[in-house]
């Protein structure tokens, strides 16, 4: 995955107030080669929509299997925080980001080629003061390639 010039998180240049879509490198902590999600495209009450590029080469690629599970899980924890990361710079608050504490119900259906687009869509389940529980679901050519309910710990919420 290539490294792109998109503004870094909480960038004071830039709006206070962000617009979709909105680059995620503006929203999340990650960056390169651990950035995995590109943008947050709508936010809409506890409803999310994140798009991700995926890799064709890295630590969440297997030569014989294609995509590792573990990136389906990892890109819908970074679609969350992108998510809450928006959600932050929109009330003006600091986004401390988080920690994933518990993966439920994962399932995955299929992997995506090298550079395919794919799309997160996300539905928030439960918060309560730093636990939020979201239900994420990756889309792809394929139809749905993976789901999974997502359990994170945010930090400087309480």
């Amino acid at each position: 995955m290539s490294e792109r010039s998109l503004p870094d998180a909480h960038d004071p240049s830039e709006s206070p107030v962000p617009t979709l879509p909105c680059a995620a490198r503006r929203l999340v902590p990650h960056r390169p080669p651990m950035l995995l999600v590109e943008r947050l495209l709508d936010k809409q009450d506890d409803h999310a929509l994140v798009d991700a590029i995926a890799p064709d080469e890295g630590i969440f690629v297997d030569r014989l299997r294609g995509l590792a599970p573990e990136y389906f899980v990892e890109v819908i924890a970074q679609a969350m925080a992108a998510a809450s990361g928006f959600d932050a710079l929109e009330k003006g608050t600091p986004f401390g980001g988080g920690f994933l504490v518990g993966i439920d119900d994962c399932r995955w259906y299929g992997t995506a080629a090298g550079g395919e687009t794919l799309r997160i869509e996300l539905e928030k389940r439960f918060q309560f003061e730093a636990v939020t529980v979201m239900e994420g679901r990756v889309l792809g050519r394929g139809g749905c390639l993976a789901s999974a309910t997502v359990k994170v710990w945010e930090t400087g919420k309480a």
